[in-house]
């Protein structure tokens, strides 16, 4: 075997054998809808937390029911939050003061900061459809 051949055995070799090596966890993207009795959530935010603790947490926007999001490979608690608007209120307490939109929680605890939404993100890209009620 020549000199050249060899190296390119020694290289062949190591990028098999690293391949696995990455300390950068296998990620998977979710991308799915969000419906609230039956139609599309208008806005809102979707969060994935690690089951284990071990990756942060992922957000991202929902809107028009649809959301896509990257996260490590595993077992999730998925919350989903949703503003509603309840009225008007001034921002500071004074004569000149602007109004802004007072908000509320749109959606039942069950789906947010008491969630018994899960998920198991798989490598790769999957969809999943959160099918949510109001009451």
């Amino acid at each position: 075997m020549t000199r050249c051949a060899s190296i390119l055995l020694i290289l062949a070799l190591s990028v098999t054998t690293c391949a696995g090596c990455s300390s950068e966890p296998s990620r998977g993207t979710v991308t799915g809808e969000v419906t609230l009795d039956g139609k599309p959530l208008k806005e809102g935010v979707i969060r994935f937390v690690a089951a284990d603790g071990k990756a942060p947490t992922a957000d991202a926007p929902i809107a028009a029911g649809k959301f896509t999001v990257s996260f490590p490979v595993g077992d999730t608690r998925v919350q989903i939050t949703a503003p509603k608007v309840i009225g008007k209120k001034k921002m500071y307490d004074t004569p000149e003061s602007p109004w802004v939109d007072e908000v509320a929680e749109l959606l039942p605890a069950r789906y947010n900061v008491r969630s018994e939404l899960t998920l198991t993100v798989q490598p790769g890209t999957q969809e999943k459809k959160f099918e949510l009620k109001s009451k």
